[in-house]
């Protein structure tokens, strides 16, 4: 069962002075937008040329408001977020890293600001609530607001490897002999430093994995192998257990367009194709 549509998006969230979505399977006309963009992603990467430009290829980017460009989401899958250009925040982002140019690469991995549990309810599990946690987590890293060092800088390491490796490539063995440690030893500091098992992690990683294949197009069958799980089955009852909704209830809910609107005076935003 493959979505058979392009592009694949979830929810749109509209709140009163920014919009959140996650997007995959699209190559955009060269377009703009009246806010800021901020684009990352969560699986590999993605492609964006400005008008007249070269294509180059990037993990996280922000955009200033009206810059002309395309976008590829390159087999992968973003989290896009919009924001006013006018709200107190935005202006703030400009300030410190669009003053002098249209985008701005951010030395950020989103793995390090929440984690593939998170990540995987806002998508599979629509509610306001939660995206907006989501999303005030990532524009509070951006404007400096929260801290997010980790306490461990071996279980950071860690967090990023599964997050961004292959499912199929990580095993125990291999993650305690990156940071130099047991495996029982990894196991039970990763345990204390995040508050949740290696295991579990892992888990979160292969779901918010095959998920993201299913986005890109692949069917479930083909997804729950990329994912590192053994059949569809296993993927299915994996999936149901950890957020409770099937990998078909997925796509079904995500055939259609569907805006949430959030907050009664919502964000006016607007596209321009080019």
């Amino acid at each position: 069962m493959k979505h058979g549509k392009s592009p694949f998006t979830s929810f749109y969230y509209v709140w009163n002075k920014s919009s959140a979505v996650f997007y995959s399977s699209s190559l955009t006309p060269f377009h703009s937008h009246n806010t800021i963009q901020i684009i990352l992603d969560i699986q590999d990467n993605f492609r964006i040329r400005l008008k007249d430009g070269q294509w180059t290829t990037f993990k996280s980017l922000i955009i200033k408001e009206n810059t002309i460009h395309q976008l590829d989401t390159n087999n992968s899958v973003q989290l896009i977020i919009y924001l006013d250009a006018k709200s107190p925040v935005a202006k703030a982002i400009t300030s410190s890293f669009l003053s002098e140019n249209d985008v701005y690469a951010p030395a950020m991995n989103i793995f390090h600001i929440v984690n593939s549990n998170e990540l995987e309810q806002a998508l599979v599990n629509p509610e306001p609530s939660r995206m907006k946690s989501l999303v005030e987590k990532i524009i509070g890293r951006l404007s400096q607001e929260i801290s997010l060092l980790s306490p461990d800088k071996r279980i950071a390491l860690i967090e990023q490897t599964i997050s961004t490796l292959d499912p199929k490539e990580i095993s125990m063995k291999m993650l305690a002999e990156k940071v130099f440690l047991s495996e029982s030893r990894l196991r039970s500091l990763f345990k204390k430093v995040t508050g949740t098992s290696i295991y579990r992690f892992i888990l979160w990683n292969k779901i918010r994995f095959a998920t993201n294949q299913i986005m890109a197009g692949k069917s479930v069958n083909d997804a729950a192998f990329e994912g590192g799980f053994t059949d569809s089955s296993h993927f299915h009852k994996m999936m149901v257990q950890t957020f409770g909704v099937t990998p078909s209830d997925f796509l079904k809910n995500n055939k259609l367009k569907q805006y949430v609107i959030c907050d009664k005076d919502r964000l006016f935003f607007k596209t321009s194709l080019f």
